[in-house]
């Protein structure tokens, strides 16, 4: 049992890890979209033509769209590997200990087996004892029996 719960504090503090990257990314994909915004604030507020300011927007928009899903199907990726792994690795944690359940069941039951097969000796050493004392009780009492006849 303690090898499940070291897998799944494992896994625990593997999951917090992952969200503290994932954090970390986020923030990156901020600062980028950020960056982003603000340069398209500067072909806005920069002199020159409507239509060359436009398609500059456009294309940066386009950009940073492209750069946004690049970082969220990143983020997403990372996540399912993560989760896999968990996964597998709490399966496997399972497994091992269905496995020791089981040896340690066997071991029992052969104990048990050992410690029956010792109480039937034990019952018949018994019962072989009581039959000698009866057969030394019934031999004695015949000879009290001649004796007092005598």
């Amino acid at each position: 049992m303690m090898n499940l719960k070291n897998i799944i504090e494992e896994k625990r503090k593997q999951m917090e890890k992952a969200k503290k990257k994932e954090t970390a990314k986020n923030v990156a994909v901020g600062t980028a979209i950020g960056t982003a915004l603000g340069a398209a604030a500067g072909i806005l507020f920069a002199p020159k033509a409507g239509k060359e300011t436009r398609e500059e927007i456009s294309t940066k928009s386009k950009e940073t769209a492209e750069n946004v899903k690049m970082k969220v199907e990143e983020q997403l990726d990372s996540t399912k590997e993560q989760i896999e792994k968990v996964k597998t690795d709490v399966e496997k944690g399972w497994e091992d200990l269905k496995e020791k359940a089981k040896k340690d069941k066997q071991e029992a039951e052969k104990e048990l087996d050992f410690a029956a097969d010792k109480a039937e000796d034990v019952a018949d050493e018994f019962k072989k004892g009581v039959k000698d004392f009866k057969n030394v009780a019934e031999e004695t009492k015949e000879n009290v029996e001649k004796e007092i006849k005598k």
